[in-house]
């Protein structure tokens, strides 16, 4: 079986958990459960077991299986604009985009308290990194991170709230490289209301070296995220 057929039987998987076939705050019920909710006290805690779990895990850092990556070192700022992106179809629309239509149709019926309800939760949650996929040239990342990237991502990698980019450290590393391909591609970045993703789709060509966007990812994935 292919790659690609995989991760559609597991897409698939997850929409018939999501339409109401499985239970994602059952541990003994969702096979893609990676880790049991945390943080049970926060009022949005339900909420996240409902809408979030079974892709991002209990403890938010995510599945490649699934496209889902790790949250939990993203700003509740960029979260919540994220989904509202999602639920507005300024992203996730574009054809080729399998993961991003899946969260769009997940966002579809969120109003705005439950968006911030849910981005709040994912802020409570630890940060930690996510297990490493890659096998770039850390030196070679990281000459290329601070020569290009750090400008808007900072040196550290942590982002920048006042240009409203987000964090890359604590992101998987193979999250990086497809979400770069996808600005590149045009998959990602094309609605005239994403205004940082129209940024990113006309500076993603700098990097077309599959080699080298691996490298940066891969030594993004060695930062320490923010405390």
């Amino acid at each position: 079986m292919s790659t690609r057929t995989i991760r559609w039987s597991c897409l698939a998987a997850f929409m018939l958990a999501f339409l109401g076939c499985g239970d994602a705050s059952d541990p003994s019920g969702d096979a893609t459960q990676s880790v049991a909710l945390q943080n049970t006290d926060h009022p949005a805690a339900n909420q996240y077991a409902t809408q979030c779990l079974s892709c991002h895990g209990g403890d938010g850092l995510g599945q490649e299986a699934l496209e889902a990556p790790a949250l939990t070192t993203l700003d509740p700022t960029y979260i919540a604009r994220q989904l509202r992106h999602f639920r507005d179809g300024v992203r996730g629309g574009h054809p080729e985009d399998t993961a991003g239509s899946i969260m769009a149709a997940a966002s579809a019926n969120l109003d705005d308290p439950a968006i911030e309800a849910l981005a709040s939760y994912v802020d409570s949650l630890p940060n930690a990194l996510p297990a490493t996929t890659l096998s770039g040239d850390l030196a070679q990342g990281k000459d290329y991170h601070l020569n290009l990237c750090s400008a808007c991502h900072g040196s550290n990698g942590l982002g920048n709230a006042a240009l409203e980019a987000p964090a890359l450290t604590g992101l998987n590393d193979w999250y990086l490289m497809a979400q770069y391909e996808k600005f590149r591609e045009g998959i990602r970045g094309a609605h005239p209301d994403d205004r940082w993703g129209v940024q990113m789709v006309r500076l993603a060509p700098a990097i077309s070296d599959t080699d080298i966007l691996e490298s940066i990812a891969t030594y993004l994935a060695t930062q320490p995220p923010s405390d």
